[in-house]
């Protein structure tokens, strides 16, 4: 393990704790040490052997779960090398071309033996599988919502019909009434206007007949008066 950090420091590939990284620096010397890492938090994605190490974004989670609380949901175990460490490994070495990168983690797998790249692909696959299924139960559960939701708006629309079909003939029952009402106060005005007119044309006929007496009398008076005088 310690010839092959070495030569993979010598290489240029891997640096020692507290150094920074530079692809195009110089080979390192020979001294003895392990290797240091630059941490990265994206999450894992599934690959393979022949695939290119992908260095993905972290998955959204929308459902307030963090990742762990999906993971400890599914039941996934902690893993001895986890897929985010092989993806801190990746982003260490991002400035390699992708073949060169192949092989310095190929060497890094071959000289510990703790560990294969098998490890953290298998990682990332239960870590995938934990993710989709939250993912299907989140689109079941928003499914649900939204047949729920429907149900809920045809009931109320239901409802709504009904009460707006029960105002109107309500409305239009007092709109009936107050046409009749209108029609009966009109004809009870009338009446009344024709009985006051009446009134009014019988007692200025009664007047005039009075007044004519009146005449007459005042004129029987005054013709008595005279022949007195006489």
């Amino acid at each position: 393990m310690k010839g092959m950090m070495n030569l993979l420091e010598r290489a240029g590939l891997v640096r020692r704790e507290g150094e920074a990284f530079d692809p195009d620096a110089a080979p390192a010397s020979g001294d003895s040490g392990d290797a240091a890492l630059v941490a990265s938090q994206a999450p894992p994605r599934p690959s393979d052997h022949g695939a290119p190490l992908a260095n993905e974004g972290p998955v959204a989670d929308v459902s307030g779960l963090s990742l762990a609380q999906i993971y400890a949901s599914a039941g996934v175990a902690a893993a001895s090398y986890p897929a985010e460490r092989l993806l801190r490994l990746l982003d260490g070495l991002k400035a390699m071309e992708e073949g060169t990168r192949r092989q310095a983690i190929a060497a890094m797998d071959a000289a510990d033996d703790t560990w294969t790249i098998a490890d953290p692909l298998h990682d990332a696959s239960l870590k995938i599988a934990a993710i989709e299924a939250h993912a299907a139960t989140l689109r079941a559960g928003v499914t649900q919502a939204e047949q729920d939701t429907q149900m809920t708006l045809g009931a109320v629309q239901q409802r709504q019909d009904k009460s707006v079909a029960e105002i109107k003939r309500q409305i239009n029952e007092l709109e009936g009434l107050l046409a009749r009402e209108l029609a009966r106060g009109a004809q009870e005005s009338a009446a009344l206007a024709a009985t006051l007119q009446s009134r009014r044309e019988a007692a200025l006929r009664e007047l005039e007949s009075l007044m004519r007496t009146v005449g007459q009398f005042q004129a029987l008076v005054s013709q008595f008066k005279s022949a007195g005088a006489a």
